[in-house]
């Protein structure tokens, strides 16, 4: 078994993934995981042509990118320990896995030092810790948040951070327009806007002790988009979210109220 599962998914970045993927399939003691993730160019043939010693997991039927979801699925296909999940525009060094095999311990998860905003996503977790914090939050649309709703899981469960450093991955340069070519609201910084509020929103009715199921996450995911899409919810947003007590008839509504500020 090998020590590490490098996950990394792709929808439309083939050409990023022609660079990157070689230092991956380079790492000793590594298995390499490819989410074709409904990828336009065919990334997962190209992968299997090209790469056959990869693990290719292809998702069909997805015109929006869900990264959560992509590298969910990677990670199901993923057998090491450890995890390592790293965009397709980031590359890494050949010294990579001996560079942070001592610092792989049990209850520790590592992000690069410094955390440069393009490389938000990269984190290298135990499988068993990922696994308890039930993965990714598919119910993230739209690009951002989703990396920093695990880590602030996984620190709620009483795991660490720790850092390596950053000299270990060279990203390539892309722009916004590409960012959010797959998504359904193609502006990332409107994408940000809403996936932190939602994570903010998540930790809130998390303190109130609100059991938040998909279901009921969908539900308030969907309230905070169409607020934000709406002209009122330029300025102002109110969550409510409603349920029924173990005993007695009366109906429990929570209401959160968020103002958004212009920079």
């Amino acid at each position: 078994m090998p020590l590490i599962s490098a996950i990394t998914t792709c929808k439309g970045r083939l050409a990023h993934l022609k660079t990157t993927l070689p230092s991956l399939m380079a790492l000793p003691d590594c298995e390499v995981v490819v989410v074709d993730y409904d990828c336009p160019q065919g990334a997962g043939d190209w992968v299997q042509s090209t790469f056959p010693a990869a693990k290719v997991v292809r998702v069909q039927d997805r015109p929006h990118f869900n990264l959560a979801e992509a590298r969910n699925r990677g990670v199901a296909a993923a057998t090491a320990p450890w995890l390592f999940l790293v965009d397709a525009d980031v590359a890494v060094a050949p010294t990579f896995v001996a560079a942070i095999t001592p610092l792989l311990r049990p209850g520790v998860f590592l992000q690069p030092k410094p955390l440069l905003h393009e490389l938000c996503g990269t984190l290298v977790v135990a499988s068993s810790d990922l696994a308890g914090i039930g993965g990714y939050d598919e119910v993230f649309q739209g690009w951002g948040a989703e990396d920093f709703d695990a880590v602030r899981r996984l620190e709620q469960t009483g795991r660490q951070a720790d850092t390596f450093p950053v000299q270990l991955l060279r990203t390539i340069p892309h722009t916004d327009e590409l960012r959010g070519r797959y998504h359904a609201i193609s502006n990332p910084r409107d994408n940000v806007v809403i996936n932190s509020l939602y994570r903010r929103v998540k930790a809130d009715l998390g303190t109130l002790g609100v059991d938040l199921t998909e279901e009921r996450r969908r539900a308030v995911y969907a309230q905070i988009r169409q607020a934000f899409l709406s002209p009122e919810g330029l300025t102002g947003i109110e969550v409510a979210f409603s349920e029924q007590p173990m005993a007695g008839s009366r109906v429990l509504t929570t209401s959160l109220r968020y103002r958004l500020r212009g920079p």
